[in-house]
C-alpha cells in the first residue's frame, strides 16, 4: 500500500482531532497546573505545524505515488508511528474531557478537577500512568510528539527531493510505474482458447446483427477482473471471419490508464493510413478529427479499446467518439475494462460480464498449462493435487498460466503439495502472473479506497459482508472522511465504488472473490493479518501489525469418540506465537470468527492482556464473561466498535461498557438472552449505532443524551423523566425506523410536539401506538396528541395503531400532505370515523386498513380536487390493498369520486385482501390490473369468497346473493383473462351455466374445477354451432364435483377439449352410465327402460379420440353408475392413473360385460401405474390385476368381501395400501414383489404375514418382498415379531396410528423392534388406548426422530430412556406429565412440545371425518 498516503492519512486524522469540538477544553483539563490562560494558542500553533506537514505529504503523494528509497520509507514509517502516538494521546485527552462534562460534580475547582481526572486515569491506565501532572503532563507529551512529527516531516521533505530526482532518471517522464501491464495487440498469443466459444459467438452475432447495423454507434463493454480473459476474448472476436467481412475497417488500440483523446485519435489515424500520413505533425484535436471523419466516410468501423480505466469525465469520452457518431454506418466500439463504473458511463448495449471458466473447461486449460497437454492422464496423484489447486484459482485463465508454469518446473508430488499448502504461486511477480495483474487494479484506486479495501483482508474467505456493518467498522477506524454528508452515506459510496471497480460483488450481501481476497492480504501485509490456518506452521512475521483477526473455524475438528469438537495440535502454539511476534499493545483491531473453548479463552486472555488502543473489537459466541477473554476490558477507552455475541442465559451486559465514551457502535443483536441494559448507557455520548433488538432500544434511560444516535427502533413513553417524550427532542440524527409506544402517557399537543418529529429528516418508517387495553380513552386528547406528532414531509411509511381519536390529523388530510408516503397502515383505531383521503398520496404502494370499527367509508379524493390536470389518475403506484375486520365499512369510494366518472387506476396492483367487512357494498372498480398476483375477498357483504393466486382463481359462493356473472365481471375484467390458467368455481347454489362471454376470453385456461354447484348444467349448445370452441383450446384438466350436470352435457363438453388428459367426476347423480369409445348403436332411444341410465341425458359417452390422450381418470361416489357397451377400459391406451371409488354397481357391470364375452380378456389397460379401487371381491380384483405389470401404486379399501389379494402380476409395485378390508386374510404372490417401498395396513384385523416358525425356509421366502421396504404404516402390533423385523433391513420410517385396544408392547415385540437397524423415524399417532411406549426403545440405535401425537394414555417416557442417536422429539396433544418430562429432556438436540398443536387437531379431525366417510 502507498506508504506516503498512509502517513498523510494519519496526519490528517490527528489534524481533524485538533480542530474538533472540545479540544480546547480537553487541553485545559489535561494541564497539570490548572487551566492554561490561553489553551487555544497552543492548539492553534500545533494545528499550523501539522497543516504544513500535511501539505508536504499531500504533495509527495501526488508526485511520488510509490516510495522506493529506504531513506524515504524509513522517515515515513517513523512519521507513521509518531502520528499513531499523537492520535492515541489526543484520544485520551478528549476522553477525559467527556468524563469531566458527564460528571461535573466531581470537580468544583481547578485543583479538584485535576484530582478527578487523575482518579479516572488511575482506574483506566493503572498506577504507573496515573499522574498526568509534572514533567509527564499530557499536553507536554503531545507537544513533544508533534514536534518530533514535524522533524520527521523535514526528513520526508528532503527524501522526497531525492526520490523525485531518481524518478526522473529511471522513469524518463513516465507515471512512476502506474501501469506495468504493457501494450496489447489484436493477435491471439494463446495456442488454444478454452471455454469461451459460447460468449464469443454471442458477441459476434451481436456485432454483425441487423440491429447493430441500423444505429450510428454502438458500444459493447466486456467487464471482468484482471486475469479473467477479457483481452483474449476481444482478440477472438476481432479475428473472426464474420466480423472481418462485416466491418470494412477494424482498429485495435490499447488504452490503459492514459486516456488521451489526441493520442487515441492519432493512433486511429495511424491504423487507417496506408501511405503518407495526412496527420503527421498535427496535434490539434479538431483537425485530427476532421481527417478521421474524412477517412471513415462510407465505411463501417469496428474499434476495440482494450483495458480502459477512465471513468471520471464522460465529456472526454464523448469528445473522442464525436467523429464516429457522424455516420449511420453502424460503427461499433468493443471495450474491455475492469471497472463497472466505466460500463455505466459508456455502454449502449447490455455489457458482457466475464467470470472465470467453468470447472470442466478450466481443468482442461490447467492440464494444458501444467502438463503441456489438455488430454494428459498420467501421474494420477498429481492429477488429484492439481484439481485441488485448480479449485482455488476460481476459473481465472491467467492464474492457470501462472500456477501451471510453476508446477511444470517439477512434476513431483512433494513440489506440488508445497505449492498447494503454501500458496507460493501468489508470490510470483512476472508480467504474466495473476497477482500483479490484479494488483494493477489496486494501484489505480484512490488512496481512500485502498485503505478500505486492504482492511477487508481481516475477514475470512467467503465472508458475506453486511454493507452497513462493514461501513460502520470503516468509520470506527477513521477510514471514512467526515464532510458535508453523513459518514455512513460516504462509506456506502466507497463500498459501491469498490463494487464498480470489481473488488466486491453485490447481491443480498457483499462478497469478495477468493483471488481478490488474496490480493487484499498481500497489499495489507504490514498492517493487517488474519490467523486462520492452524494446520500450518507459518505465522505472521510483521511486528507492525495493527489489525488482527483470528478465525477459529478451521482450528476445531469433530472428535467422534468424544462426540465434540477438539482443537488441532497447532492451535494453542500458533495463538501464543501471535503474542510473541505482534505488539499486541498497539493493536487497533481485534476480531474473532468462530467458536472456541475454555482453554482458548485462557490463552487468548494471556496473549492479549496488554491491548490498550483497540478501536474495533469483535467477540462472537461468548461462552464466558468478557473478562475471561480481555482481562483489562475496562481500559479500552479508545474503543469505537464493539460487537458481542452470546447465547449464555442470564449473562448481563457489563456495566463498564458505559465508561467507553468514544464508542460509536455497540452491536449486541445476537446476544440472545440479553434482557436488560446497564444504567449508564446514556453516557455513551458518541454512540451512533446501537445494534440490538427493538425492546432493548426502549430500555435506554435518558436516551436524549445520545445526540449522534442514528436509529432508535423503539421508544416507550413513560411517566419518569428519563422516558418522557421530550427525550426525543434533540435526537435529530435518528433515521431508519422509529416506533413510539404508550402514547397514552402524553397529555397534550404541546407535549407531543416536543418529540420534534418534523425535524427528524432521516426517519423513513414511523409507528405511533397507544396501548390497546387502556381503560380511559379521551378522543379529544388523543386527537391533539396525534396532531402534534407531525412527521417530516419525506416520510415513506406510516403505521398508526390503537389511536382513540375520531378525526384524522390535518397533516394527513390537507391538500398536498406527506406526498412521499409509500405505505399507510392503520390498525385497531376503533373510534376513527373520518379517514384521510388516500387518493392524495401519489406514491402510495401499500394501504392496510385493519380493525377500524367506526369507519363507514374509505374516502378517495376526487380528481377535480386532486389536480387541475384531467389526465391525472388515482393510485398510480398502489401495489397492495388490505382491508380487514371493518364491520361498519360500506363503501370504498366517496360519492364525489364516484360521480366524477373517472374511477381509479390500479395498473400496479399486485395483491388485494378484503376480509370480514359484512356491510361493504361497493368494491372499487379496479379497472385493468395487469400486475395482479393475488386476490382474496372473503366475508364481504353479498360477495362470495374470491381467491386469486398467481394464475389460479377460486370463487366460492356460499350464501352469496350475487350471480356468478356479476362476480366474474367484477373480478375477471380487472385481470388479464388471457393469462388465467386455473379456474375453480364452488358452492354456488343457484349457479346454472357458464357465462360464455367470459369463458371465451380464457385463452390460456388449462384447468377448470366446478364443485358443489347442484343446479349447474350445460345448456343445449351443440359443438361447432358457432364454428368455434367454447372453452380454451389449451384446457387439459377438468374436475366436476357435486354438480347437476348430465352425462349428455358432459359428453358434449368432452368433444370440445382436444388436449384433455385429466378428468375427475365426483358425486354427479345425473350421470348414470358410462360408455367408452365410439357411439353406442343407434337404438339407444328405442330401448325401453325405466332406468335413467339408458336415457340420452344419463349416458356419459367417452369420445374415441380421448381414449388415446387420457392419462388420469377419477370417478368417485356415484353409487348407481354402470358400464354400458361392448368397449372396456382396455381402450385407454395412455391411462396411467385410475381411481374408481364409491361406485359398487360399476364393477358388477364390468364383470357382467366380461362374462358376456369370452371372459379371458383383461379388464384394465397394461399402461396403468396407479390404481385405487373400492368394493372389490377376489374374482374381480384378480381379473383387474392380471396384466398390470407396470403398476407401482395399488390401493384397495372398503372391500368387506375381499379375502385375498393376488399380487403375482404386479412385479413393479412400490406402494401397497390396504384399508378397511375386514375379511382379508392373505396377500398372495408377494414373492414376485421385489420393489415394494411403502406399505400401509389399516383396519384389516384378519390379515397376517405368513412367517410360521415351523417352516423357517418358507418363512424367509415369504418375507423376501419386505427387503426394500422403507416406510410402514400400521394400526396393530402383530407385525412386530422377530421374523418380520429381521426381514426389514431397509425400513426407515414407521407410523403406528389409530390403534385400537393396544395398551402396550409385549416383551417379544420390544425385542423384535431392536432388529430395525435402519429405522430413523418413529411416529405414534392417535393411539388413544396406548399406555406406554416400547420399554426397549433406547436400544433403537439409529432412530433420530420420535413423534408422539394424540396419545393421552402415555404418562411417561420409558424408564431406560431414549435412543442416544435421537435428535428430534415431537410431542403434542398428550398428557401433561409426558409433556413436562419431555421439556426437561437434555440429551436431545431439539424438543418440540405442542408445536402447531392447533394445526394438528385440525388434521386429526379431518382424519376422523375421512375414515367415517370411508365406513359409509
Amino acid at each position: 500500500m502507498d506508504v506516503v498516503g498512509a502517513a498523510s492519512w494519519l496526519v490528517q486524522v490527528v489534524l481533524e482531532k485538533l480542530v474538533s469540538d472540545g479540544i480546547d477544553a480537553a487541553w485545559a483539563v489535561a494541564r497539570s497546573a490548572g487551566p492554561d490562560p490561553d489553551p487555544g494558542g497552543d492548539v492553534h500553533r500545533l494545528r499550523s505545524r501539522l497543516q504544513s506537514l500535511h501539505l508536504v505529504l499531500s504533495a509527495a503523494q501526488e508526485r511520488v505515488p510509490r516510495a522506493r528509497s529506504e531513506a524515504l520509507l524509513g522517515s515515513l514509517r517513523r512519521l507513521h508511528r509518531l502520528a499513531c502516538d499523537a492520535d492515541n494521546l489526543l484520544d485520551e485527552m478528549l476522553y477525559h474531557q467527556i468524563h469531566h462534562q458527564l460528571h461535573p460534580d466531581e470537580a468544583s475547582d481547578t485543583s479538584s478537577s485535576l484530582s478527578a481526572v487523575q482518579s479516572v486515569v488511575s482506574k483506566i491506565r493503572g498506577a504507573k500512568r496515573a499522574r498526568l501532572g509534572g514533567d509527564e503532563d499530557a499536553t507536554v507529551r503531545i507537544d513533544d510528539i508533534l514536534r518530533r512529527m514535524c522533524e520527521a516531516g523535514d526528513d520526508v521533505r528532503e527524501a522526497i527531493k531525492m526520490e523525485r530526482l531518481d524518478a526522473v532518471v529511471t522513469c524518463s517522464g513516465q507515471a512512476a510505474g502506474m501501469d506495468c501491464r504493457g501494450w496489447t495487440t489484436a493477435y491471439v498469443t494463446e495456442p488454444k482458447i478454452f471455454g469461451r466459444d459460447a460468449v464469443k459467438e454471442h458477441i459476434v452475432q451481436t456485432l454483425v446483427s441487423a440491429e447493430a447495423c441500423g444505429v450510428n454507434l454502438s458500444v459493447l463493454p466486456i467487464v471482468g477482473n484482471g486475469g479473467v480473459g477479457k483481452t483474449t476474448l476481444a482478440q477472438l472476436v476481432y479475428s473472426d471471419a464474420r466480423v472481418q467481412g462485416c466491418f470494412s475497417k477494424r482498429i485495435w488500440i490499447s488504452v490503459s490508464a492514459d486516456f488521451d483523446e489526441v493520442r487515441l485519435t492519432r493512433e486511429m489515424l495511424d491504423c487507417l493510413s496506408t501511405g503518407a500520413s495526412k496527420h503527421e505533425g498535427i496535434t490539434n484535436l479538431n483537425k485530427l478529427q476532421e481527417i478521421l471523419d474524412e477517412d471513415l466516410k462510407s465505411k463501417r468501423l469496428l474499434l476495440v479499446l482494450d483495458d480502459m480505466w477512465e471513468d471520471n469525465d464522460k465529456s472526454r469520452w464523448d469528445k473522442l467518439l464525436a467523429p464516429l457518431r457522424c455516420s449511420m454506418n453502424g460503427n461499433v466500439i468493443l471495450v474491455t475494462t475492469r471497472n463497472h463504473s466505466v460500463v455505466k458511463m459508456i455502454s449502449t448495449m447490455d455489457p458482457i460480464h466475464l467470470d472465470g471458466l467453468k470447472d470442466d473447461d478450466f481443468w482442461l486449460m490447467f492440464k494444458s498449462c501444467a502438463f503441456g497437454d489438455e488430454k494428459y492422464e498420467g501421474h494420477p496423484s498429481l492429477q488429484v493435487i492439481g484439481k485441488r489447486i485448480a479449485n482455488k484459482l476460481k476459473g481465472y485463465p491467467l492464474a492457470a498460466k501462472s500456477v501451471g508454469a510453476l508446477l511444470r518446473r517439477d512434476l513431483d508430488g512433494g513440489h506440488w503439495m508445497s505449492i498447494l499448502q503454501s500458496d507460493e504461486w501468489k508470490l510470483q511477480q512476472g508480467p504474466d502472473d495473476i497477482i500483479p495483474a490484479l494488483k494493477l487494479s489496486f494501484t489505480h484506486l484512490p488512496f481512500r479506497l485502498q485503505r478500505c479495501f486492504s482492511y477487508c483482508a481481516l475477514f475470512p474467505k467467503g465472508h458475506m459482508f453486511d454493507g452497513l456493518d462493514l461501513v460502520r467498522i470503516w468509520i470506527s477506524q477513521g477510514l471514512i472522511s467526515s464532510g458535508s454528508k453523513r459518514m455512513e452515506k460516504t462509506g456506502y459510496h466507497y463500498l459501491n465504488d469498490l463494487v464498480d471497480r470489481g473488488f466486491f460483488q453485490k447481491s443480498t450481501y457483499y462478497s469478495m472473490h477468493d483471488l481478490i481476497h488474496d490480493l487484499a492480504h498481500i497489499v495489507s501485509l504490514e498492517e493487517c493479518h488474519m490467523m486462520d490456518n492452524f494446520d500450518s506452521g507459518s505465522g505472521t512475521g510483521h511486528a507492525t501489525i495493527r489489525h488482527l483477526s483470528i478465525n477459529t473455524r478451521s482450528a476445531y475438528k469433530w472428535n467422534p469418540h468424544a462426540c465434540s469438537f477438539s482443537p488441532s495440535d497447532n492451535f494453542q502454539r500458533k495463538l501464543a506465537y501471535i503474542g510473541e511476534k505482534v505488539q499486541t499493545k498497539n493493536l487497533s483491531t481485534l476480531m474473532l470468527f468462530g467458536k472456541y473453548d475454555k482453554e482458548f479463552s485462557e490463552t487468548f486472555s494471556k496473549v492479549f492482556k496488554e491491548v490498550r488502543y483497540l478501536r474495533v473489537l469483535r467477540l462472537p459466541t461468548l461462552s464466558y464473561s468478557i473478562d475471561s477473554l480481555i482481562c483489562n476490558f475496562s481500559k479500552l477507552i479508545h474503543l469505537r466498535y464493539l460487537e458481542l455475541i452470546s447465547s449464555v442465559p442470564g449473562t448481563p451486559l457489563p456495566e463498564v461498557i458505559c465508561q467507553l465514551y468514544h464508542l460509536q457502535v455497540l452491536d449486541v443483536e445476537y446476544w440472545v438472552h440479553l434482557s436488560t441494559l446497564p444504567h449508564g448507557m446514556s453516557n455513551l455520548v458518541n454512540l451512533r449505532h446501537f445494534v440490538a433488538r427493538g425492546e432493548l432500544h426502549a430500555k435506554i434511560a435518558g436516551v436524549g443524551r445520545l445526540k449522534l444516535l442514528q436509529e432508535l427502533k423503539e421508544f416507550r413513553v413513560g411517566k419518569t423523566k428519563d422516558f418522557q417524550i421530550e427525550q426525543l427532542t434533540g435526537l435529530r440524527e435518528l433515521g431508519g425506523s422509529l416506533a413510539i409506544y404508550n402514547l397514552e402517557n402524553v397529555g397534550s399537543r404541546e407535549e407531543s410536539m416536543n418529540a420534534g418529529l418534523r425535524d427528524k429528516i432521516y426517519i423513513h418508517d414511523l409507528l405511533l401506538s397507544w396501548c390497546k387495553n387502556r381503560f380511559d380513552v379521551s378522543s379529544i386528547t388523543e386527537a391533539k396528541v396525534l396532531e402534534g406528532l407531525h412527521p417530516h414531509c419525506g416520510l415513506k411509511r406510516l403505521h398508526i395503531t390503537s389511536y382513540g381519536g375520531i378525526y384524522s390529523p390535518t397533516w394527513l388530510s390537507s391538500n398536498f400532505p406527506l406526498t412521499s408516503l409509500e405505505s399507510i397502515y392503520l390498525e385497531n383505531c376503533t373510534k376513527w370515523e373520518l379517514l384521510p383521503p388516500f387518493g392524495q398520496f401519489p406514491l402510495l404502494k401499500t394501504l392496510d386498513l385493519v380493525q377500524l370499527s367506526a369507519s363507514t367509508e374509505v374516502p378517495i379524493m376526487s380528481c377535480e380536487d386532486w389536480a387541475e390536470s384531467e389526465k391525472h389518475v388515482l393510485f398510480p403506484c398502489l401495489e397492495e390493498l388490505v382491508i380487514r375486520d371493518c364491520p361498519k365499512l360500506r363503501s370504498f369510494a366517496s360519492p364525489q369520486s364516484s360521480s366524477s366518472g373517472k374511477g381509479f387506476h390500479f395498473g400496479c396492483l399486485r395483491r388485494v385482501n378484503i376480509y370480514n367487512c359484512p356491510q361493504l357494498i361497493h368494491l372499487p372498480q379496479f379497472g385493468e390490473m395487469k400486475s395482479l398476483f393475488t386476490m382474496s375477498i372473503e366475508g364481504v357483504g353479498a360477495f362470495p369468497h374470491i381467491r386469486l393466486l398467481v394464475r389460479a382463481l377460486h370463487i366460492k359462493g356460499g350464501a352469496s346473493v350475487r350471480t356468478l356473472d356479476e362476480i366474474l365481471v367484477l373480478v375477471l375484467t380487472g385481470c388479464r383473462l388471457s393469462a388465467l390458467e386455473k379456474l375453480t368455481i364452488s358452492s354456488f347454489l343457484d349457479f346454472e351455466y357458464l357465462p360464455w362471454e367470459i369463458f371465451c376470453q380464457l385463452l390460456s385456461l388449462e384447468m377448470l374445477v366446478i364443485m358443489d354447484c347442484p343446479r349447474f348444467f350445460l345448456p343445449v349448445y351443440p359443438y361447432g354451432q358457432r364454428g368455434e370452441t367454447i372453452f380454451s383450446p389449451l384446457l387439459k384438466k377438468l374436475v366436476i364435483q357435486a354438480c347437476g350436470i348430465t352425462g349428455k352435457q358432459l359428453s358434449d363438453l368432452l368433444l370440445q377439449l382436444p388436449l384433455l388428459y385429466f378428468l375427475t367426476i365426483r358425486k354427479c347423480p345425473k350421470i348414470a352410465s358410462l360408455a367408452i369409445g365410439g357411439l353406442i348403436a343407434g337404438n339407444v332411444s328405442s330401448i325401453t327402460s325405466d332406468n335413467h341410465d339408458w336415457t340420452t341425458d344419463g349416458l356419459l359417452q367417452i369420445p374415441s379420440d380421448l381414449l388415446n390422450r387420457l392419462q388420469y381418470l377419477c370417478i368417485e361416489d356415484i353409487p348407481d353408475l354402470v358400464l354400458r357397451g361392448s368397449e372396456s377400459f382396455l381402450g385407454f391406451v395412455s391411462l396411467k392413473t385410475l381411481h374408481i371409488t364409491g361406485c359398487p354397481e360399476f364393477f358388477i357391470s364390468i364383470m357382467t360385460e366380461k362374462e358376456k364375452s369370452s371372459g379371458s380378456c383383461p379388464l384394465l389397460p397394461p399402461s396403468l401405474q396407479d390404481l385405487l379401487v373400492t368394493h372389490m371381491d377376489n374374482k374381480l380384483l384378480t381379473s383387474m390385476l392380471s396384466n398390470l405389470t407396470l403398476l407401482s401404486i395399488l390401493s384397495v379399501s372398503r372391500s368387506p368381501e375381499l379375502t385375498s389379494v393376488a399380487l403375482y402380476p404386479c412385479t413393479s409395485l412400490e406402494t401397497l395400501i390396504v384399508e378397511k378390508c375386514s375379511r382379508l386374510s392373505a396377500l398372495d404372490g408377494t414373492g414376485s414383489l421385489c420393489s415394494i417401498k411403502h406399505m400401509r395396513i389399516f383396519e384389516c384385523p384378519s390379515l397376517a404375514i405368513n412367517c410360521s416358525p415351523s417352516s423357517s425356509h418358507g418363512q424367509d421366502q415369504d418375507l423376501y418382498f419386505l427387503l426394500h421396504l422403507e416406510k410402514l404404516e400400521i394400526d396393530n402390533t402383530s407385525f412386530f415379531n422377530t421374523a418380520i423385523c429381521k426381514s426389514l433391513p431397509s425400513l426407515q420410517y414407521v407410523v403406528f396410528f389409530m390403534a385400537k385396544n393396544v395398551r402396550c408392547f409385549t416383551e417379544e415385540q420390544d425385542k423384535a423392534l431392536c432388529h430395525l437397524t435402519s429405522l430413523h423415524t418413529l411416529d405414534f399417532c392417535y393411539c388413544t388406548d396406548l399406555l406406554s411406549l416400547p420399554k426397549e426403545l433406547h436400544l433403537l440405535s439409529s432412530v433420530k426422530r420420535l413423534s408422539i401425537k394424540a396419545c393421552p394414555g402415555i404418562l411417561s417416557l420409558p424408564e431406560k430412556g431414549l435412543p442416544a442417536s435421537l435428535q428430534e422429539l415431537y410431542v403434542s396433544n398428550c398428557s401433561t406429565e409426558l409433556k413436562e418430562q419431555c421439556r426437561k429432556t437434555k440429551n436431545v438436540r431439539c424438543v418440540y412440545v405442542d408445536r402447531h398443536a392447533g394445526k394438528f387437531i385440525s388434521i386429526c379431525k379431518m382424519l376422523r371425518l375421512y375414515f367415517r366417510n370411508q365406513k359409509r
